[in-house]
C-alpha cells in the first residue's frame, strides 16, 4: 500500500499535526503495510527540495507565511510543479490530508481528483478555530465554510481523531466518518512518584490564547495561601509568553510560577512529566490532546477542560474535566485534584490500551485495503 500524505507542516518544525504525521510515517513502515510519501510546505523546514528518514520519504513545496502559522505555497515556482509530478510518478494508492483549513489538504484534494485516487482526510479539529483576533477568526470562519467544506465533501472517508469532532464534521459534509484515536508509542514509566512537602503543577503545550495558560494563571495565584509549598512550571513557547509573563509579574507570584520553554519530547516524557504532581490542560479547544494521555500515562493527576474528545481519555477518579473559560471551574478542578494527591496511576492502562500505537496503525491499514476494493 503506497499512501502520499499531504500536511502543512512536518518535522523540524513543531507542532501537534506534524507530529502527528511524522509517527504515521514512522510506524506505518515499521509495522509493514507499506510505503509512505510526505508533500509538506517550506516553512520550518531546511532548504532542501526533499529528503529521505526513517524509511519514509519527504517532498517539500516552497511556501510562505502569508499570516502567521498561514502557509501559501508558491505555486508558480518550478519546484511546485516538480513536487506534483514526483507524486504522480509514485502512483499512490490513497491520498492522505490533515485538517481541513491548510492549503496542503486542498492541493492534496486536487491531486486525489486529478489522478482519481481515493482520498483519506484526518480531521483534527473539534469546531470553528477560537481565540483569535477579530480579523483572523472571519477569515478562517469563510475558508470553513467555503473551501473547508469542499475539502471535506471531497474526501471518499473521513477520519475523526475523537468522537468529540464528530459533530462538527458533520456541518459540513455527509462523507462516512471512521473515529481513529491517535496511536502512541508508550516509554516505559520506571518509578511513581514519591511524596514530597512540594506541589508541583504543569502545563505543556504552545503559548497561545488558544490554549488558554492565562485562565490558569488567574486560577493558580489563588492556591498560594492555602498552598505555600505549591509551584507551577509552564513548558513550551509561542506568541502569548510575554503576555503571560506579565501576568505573572502584576499578580506578584514570579517566585511561583516557571517558564521552562520549549522542551524535547525524550525531556518531557523522562524528566518533566514523572515530575508533576498534578497537570493542567486549560485549553480552549482541541481534538485529542495528546499531551494529557502521556501525563496520565506518567501517572500525573490531570486536570482537564471538557472540549473535543478530551472526555473519551479516561473515565477514572484521577482525571478531573473541568469547564473552558472558566477560572472558577478551574480553580475548583485543580482543588479537587490536591485533595487527591497519592491516588495516581490510575488511568495509566486504560490509556495504553486505548491509545496503542500498533492497533491504530493496523486500523488505518484495513481503512486503506476497503477503500482500494
Amino acid at each position: 500500500m503506497r499512501v502520499a500524505q499531504f500536511v502543512p507542516y512536518f518535522p523540524p518544525h513543531k507542532g501537534g499535526v506534524e507530529t502527528v504525521a511524522e509517527e504515521f510515517s514512522k510506524y506505518f513502515i515499521s509495522e509493514k503495510c507499506g510505503e509512505v510519501l510526505n508533500v509538506t510546505f517550506s516553512v520550518g523546514q531546511k532548504s532542501l527540495q526533499s529528503y529521505q528518514q526513517d524509511g519514509y520519504k519527504v517532498l517539500i513545496i516552497p511556501a510562505f507565511d502569508i499570516i502567521s502559522n498561514y502557509p501559501f505555497p508558491k505555486f508558480w515556482t518550478k519546484q511546485f510543479r516538480s513536487v506534483l509530478k514526483q507524486v504522480k510518478n509514485r502512483d499512490p494508492d490513497i491520498i492522505q490530508t490533515h485538517t481541513r483549513f491548510f492549503l496542503s489538504t486542498f492541493i492534496g484534494g486536487i491531486c486525489a481528483k486529478l489522478r482519481k485516487k481515493k482520498r483519506v482526510h484526518v480531521e483534527h479539529g473539534s469546531g470553528l478555530v477560537k481565540g483569535l483576533v477579530w480579523w483572523k477568526a472571519f477569515f478562517a470562519n469563510v475558508y470553513d465554510y467555503t473551501l473547508g467544506k469542499l475539502c471535506f465533501s471531497g474526501a471518499d472517508q473521513i477520519v475523526a481523531i475523537s468522537q468529540g469532532n464528530i459533530p462538527f464534521i458533520k456541518k459540513f459534509s455527509k462523507t462516512p466518518i471512521e473515529v481513529i484515536y491517535r496511536g502512541l508509542d508508550f516509554p516505559e514509566i520506571k518509578r511513581k512518584k514519591q511524596k514530597s512537602d512540594s506541589i508541583s503543577l504543569g502545563f505543556i503545550g504552545r503559548l497561545v490564547k488558544l490554549k488558554g495558560v492565562d485562565v490558569l494563571i488567574s486560577a493558580f495565584a489563588d492556591l498560594i495561601s492555602d498552598y505555600p509549598d505549591i509551584h507551577l512550571q509552564i513548558i513550551g513557547d509561542g506568541a502569548e509568553r510575554q503576555n503571560l509573563e506579565k501576568q505573572v509579574q502584576s499578580l506578584n507570584i514570579q517566585d511561583k510560577v516557571s517558564f521552562l520553554g520549549y522542551k524535547d519530547k525524550n525531556t518531557l516524557q523522562n524528566q518533566i512529566l514523572p515530575s508533576l504532581d498534578i497537570f493542567i490542560n486549560p485549553s480552549l479547544q482541541e481534538g485529542l490532546p495528546t499531551t494529557v494521555i502521556e501525563a496520565l500515562l506518567a501517572e500525573c493527576i490531570v486536570v482537564a477542560t471538557d472540549v473535543g474528545g478530551t472526555r473519551e481519555i479516561s473515565d477514572k477518579s484521577d482525571f478531573i474535566l473541568v469547564q473552558p473559560s472558566s477560572r472558577d471551574s478551574l480553580l475548583l478542578g485543580i482543588r479537587k485534584a490536591l485533595t487527591q494527591l497519592g491516588s495516581h496511576g490510575l488511568s495509566a492502562d486504560v490509556v495504553r490500551e486505548k491509545f496503542s500505537r500498533k492497533k491504530r496503525i493496523l486500523q488505518y491499514a484495513d481503512l486503506y485495503k476497503l477503500l482500494s476494493k
